[in-house]
């Protein structure tokens, strides 16, 4: 699995000297992929054979606590956040000498696994609740289930997200999510004057572009891609899907349901039916689409909240006349769109670098998840970052805007957070430690979706083959055989609410549908 020790640390051996030295890139990207995570879990053991050698600092002082963060891409908020950790010191009772380290998600996974080879992990760790799972049920991080449970306020998803066999093994953080970005003036000249509420009118108002102006109608990552796989999950949630079930004793695989067949027609329909995306769509990661869009070539993105961060920051002309909004209402009537962040957890004594009482750490994720903690850099954070329960609604900027980012941004921004899914997580209702190695090893389950789009795959055969994947990734994992499908999903199967796009009823435009 992704994060597996291999080694403990014996209660009577010495500690090491050294520590993993994590590195900061600001230039890598963000958007992670778990492949990394997957591609060094192979090696651990040449990791942890050359982990005591990286990052030496030469002894360690009484008080002495080490926590990691990836916050390191936006400079005045990487700021902000180690000003916020800093005070830890004055507010806990007890001698605390903290320091922050740095790293970028496209190096972490290697450095947590050559960390806990060499004993020298952090006392407490950024993550996403997968990592922290997989990390929890190996003896590696602590639970944190009596924090967590000192809060009743919690968002519906981040309420499970870190739950595993009755415990909870990560303390959500933040969480960021998908929204609808609008180039307005591009509407306009298509005829427009108002951003879509629904998914039909979103695609009618793309064909209108394309019509009309000699721009894009719609543009998401559509590549093997991270991105590509969250807008397909959310996506398929809107369609009444999920990606998994659990039904108490067992998981199941739903990736290869009619509503999944579904949910990636109804994605390739913009490139096989409506036309409504770019050219070369197939190719194109996250970046490429932000990029196409922030040239004012496009009038409708599904992205996160840094680009909206950078145009407002930036000051630019596509920022002035773009209109942020909830993901528009799908046919379930929900609008429901892919939730993103990070938790906090505590690694185990055994493995850390410098010796605290658990109760330290337990107080430094308590501090730094406080709404007067966060006040001091959520507004460095924003819109990016956005609340895990509702008591940390009335902080800044959600209560008074200091920022450069529009008030109806923020807005949004907040309104999408109470309507998050994630895949592997909200179905099931609950984690699991396999889920961050399947997230890996399918790209954010895009295999099939970018195999249809650009490689012409039958659509039946390419989600059935990724979802065999991923039960036999499961089965390795767990005590019992998931089998093998060999049955392909029919449209005909799929809820009744999904019909007038099967159809093409009425105002509906009709899916690409190459079994007709």
């Amino acid at each position: 699995m992704s994060g597996r020790a291999t080694s403990g640390r014996d209660s009577g051996s010495d500690r090491p000297d050294c520590t993993a030295t994590p590195s900061s890139d600001p230039a890598a990207d963000d958007e992670y992929s778990r492949r990394g995570f997957m591609e060094t879990a192979g090696a651990m053991a040449t990791a942890g054979a050359t982990a005591g050698l990286a990052g030496c600092t030469g002894g360690t002082s009484e008080g002495d606590f080490l926590w990691w963060t990836m916050r390191g891409y936006i400079p005045e908020e990487e700021e902000a956040i180690r000003n916020a950790a800093e005070e830890f010191e004055d507010w806990y009772d007890g001698e605390v000498n903290l320091t922050t380290d740095v790293v970028t998600w496209n190096q972490v996974f290697e450095q947590w696994m050559s960390a806990i080879q060499g004993q020298s992990t952090p006392n407490v760790s950024e993550m996403a609740n997968e990592h922290a799972v997989d990390y929890g049920s190996s003896g590696v991080v602590q639970p944190n289930t009596e924090l967590f449970e000192e809060y009743d306020d919690w968002y519906e998803t981040p309420s499970f997200w870190g739950q595993y066999e009755d415990d909870v093994w990560g303390f959500p953080w933040f969480i960021e999510v998908r929204n609808l970005y609008a180039n307005m003036d591009i509407l306009e000249d298509a005829g427009h004057d108002s951003i879509p509420e629904t998914w039909e009118e979103m695609v009618h108002m793309a064909m209108d572009v394309v019509d009309e102006t000699d721009k894009t109608g719609f543009v998401s990552s559509g590549s093997q891609d991270t991105g590509t796989g969250q807008a397909l999950y959310g996506a398929t949630v809107q369609s009444g899907g999920s990606f998994f079930d659990h039904d108490g004793e067992q998981w199941s695989v739903e990736l290869d349901s009619p509503t999944s067949l579904f949910s990636h027609l109804w994605m390739a329909s913009f490139q096989e039916e409506w036309d409504i995306g770019p050219g070369g769509w197939a190719g194109m990661d996250g970046t490429d689409a932000e990029q196409l869009y922030r040239g004012g070539d496009v009038a409708f993105m599904i992205n996160s909240g840094d680009t909206a961060n950078e145009m407002a920051s930036d000051g630019e002309e596509v920022g002035e006349v773009t209109e942020l909004s909830t993901i528009p209402e799908g046919p379930m009537g929900t609008n429901t769109a892919f939730m993103g962040g990070s938790c906090l957890s505590a690694f185990e004594s055994d493995y850390t670098q410098h010796d605290v009482d658990d109760e330290q750490s337990m107080e430094f994720i308590r501090y730094m998840t406080l709404p007067d903690t966060m006040e001091g850099y959520f507004p460095e954070a924003a819109p990016n970052f956005l609340p895990v329960r509702e008591a940390q609604d009335e902080i800044q900027p959600f209560t008074e805007n200091t920022t450069d980012i529009p008030d109806e941004w923020i807005d949004a921004r907040l309104e999408q957070a109470e309507d998050t899914a994630r895949y592997g997580i909200s179905g099931p209702e609950q984690n699991a430690p396999f889920l961050g190695d399947l997230e890996g090893t399918t790209d954010a389950y895009s295999i099939a979706i970018s195999a249809i789009l650009g490689a012409d795959e039958d659509p039946k055969e390419a989600i059935v083959s990724q979802a065999n994947q991923v039960r036999e990734t499961i089965t390795d994992e767990v005590d019992y055989d998931l089998g093998e499908n060999t049955d392909e999903p029919d449209l005909d199967d799929a809820p009744d609410e999904l019909q007038a796009w099967i159809q093409g009823d009425g105002d509906t435009p009709q899916i690409w549908n190459p079994y007709e």
